[in-house]
């Protein structure tokens, strides 16, 4: 997280066709049943899950950092949600009982201290026999080859930029970076891209589908790229338990979904 919304907000009209992604809807009835009322969930969008869990019979509360993604879920959910920093929440001590932080909070946020200071304020809001919940994304092992062959992936740093650039290649052009970026033959590279397109998960598949879609109006290719971070962190299993070893906060669960992880603190 940055102190700019920027991007979520040029997002916020094109969001409708790709929120039910990463900390998605497969992913929260899967867990469901772990959640205490009342829910707090923090980065929730235009409130995709915060809908999902009150359709379910649970008190629900959202917040979110763009003001855009907050309209848009009054507009499209009539849901009222909370403009709040992920690091100042207007709640007191002991509101909540599960406090959830969306995927693209912690998991988008580099600087450790930053991420030290939104899990304090949620040990601060969660009551004593509550429980906190932290997703990060998580990417196929063949998405992630792909992406290191190519110069995106590397030492839990993806390029977000970069990454979004390439939804603006057609097939040919797509085959003819492929091969200057990972230094293989154009037969090698439609290998790379025949294997990432078979064996990539269907989540995925479907992502990259809307994502095209959307990348077909050069008005809102141009608005997101230009107001893309340059990078985001990416974190596997292995980097996520280092995180959180080095914030001393031990980790009470890590359960491995389709398209996240989803730690208990």
């Amino acid at each position: 997280m940055t102190n700019s919304s920027k991007f979520w907000d040029a997002l916020a009209p094109h969001h409708g066709a790709i929120e039910n992604h990463y900390l998605d809807l497969p992913s929260i009835r899967a867990i469901i049943g772990s959640l205490q009322e009342p829910v707090l969930v923090v980065g929730a969008g235009q409130g995709l899950i915060v809908a999902e869990l009150r359709k379910r019979g649970l008190r629900c509360d959202g917040v979110d950092f763009s003001s855009e993604m907050i309209e848009y879920a009054k507009l499209r959910r009539g849901l009222v949600l909370v403009k709040a920093d992920a690091r100042a929440l207007p709640f007191g001590a002991s509101s909540y009982r599960t406090i959830i932080y969306a995927t693209g909070v912690v998991d988008f946020t580099s600087d450790e201290e930053t991420i030290r200071l939104i899990l304090s304020e949620g040990r601060r809001i969660v009551n004593s026999s509550g429980k906190i919940l932290v997703a990060f994304y998580s990417l196929s092992s063949v998405l992630e080859d792909f992406l290191a062959r190519v110069g995106f992936l590397k030492n839990n740093i993806l390029s977000h930029k970069g990454s979004l650039e390439m939804y603006l290649l057609n097939p040919a052009q797509m085959l003819a970076w492929v091969a200057n970026r990972a230094g293989v033959g154009y037969v090698r590279a439609a290998a790379l891209l025949l294997r990432c397109a078979l064996f990539c998960t269907m989540p995925e598949r479907a992502m990259t589908f809307r994502m095209q879609r959307l990348f077909r109006d050069p008005e809102t290719a141009k608005a997101l790229i230009g107001a893309a971070p340059q990078e985001q962190p990416y974190r596997n299993e292995l980097a996520i338990r280092n995180l959180f070893q080095r914030l001393a906060i031990p980790i009470k669960q890590l359960e491995t979904l389709v398209s996240c992880w989803v730690v208990q603190i």
